[in-house]
């Protein structure tokens, strides 16, 4: 019989254990991806983004963050990799660029408001 492997985590998500497969197939990526962003920043060269590629790992970043809330909102994100995404009526309304938002639930800028909510990277 297999043994699932799961893994302790750091702050904030100490109280977590993640599973090998979500390493491997959602935090691997993701980790990457913003890495990639971090890098395009710090040496002041825009991200080439497009909604095929960035635009599924936004929106992953996106149901996972929706899901750690779980609060009512209207998410707008702007540019290639953006969309829009609500739960219920009456939430937080928030719009602003896709790169931005991840930037900020990844934990790189505070946020404010759900923007609060971690998404881990």
């Amino acid at each position: 019989m297999r043994k699932a492997v799961h893994f302790k985590q750091d702050p904030p998500f100490d109280t977590e254990r993640w599973s090998y497969g979500f390493l491997v197939d959602t935090i691997f990526p993701r980790d990457t991806w913003v890495h990639r962003l971090d890098i395009s920043r710090a040496i002041a060269v825009e991200m080439v983004v497009t909604p095929e590629h960035d635009g599924r790992i936004v929106a992953n970043v996106v149901a996972e963050w929706a899901r750690r809330h779980g609060q009512r909102f209207a998410l707008t994100l702007t540019g290639p990799a953006g969309g829009r995404w609500e739960s219920g009526d009456g939430g937080e309304s928030i719009e602003l660029d896709a790169l931005d938002f991840c930037w900020t639930v990844a934990g790189r800028t505070p946020g404010r408001g759900l923007l609060t909510t971690p998404v881990p990277f």
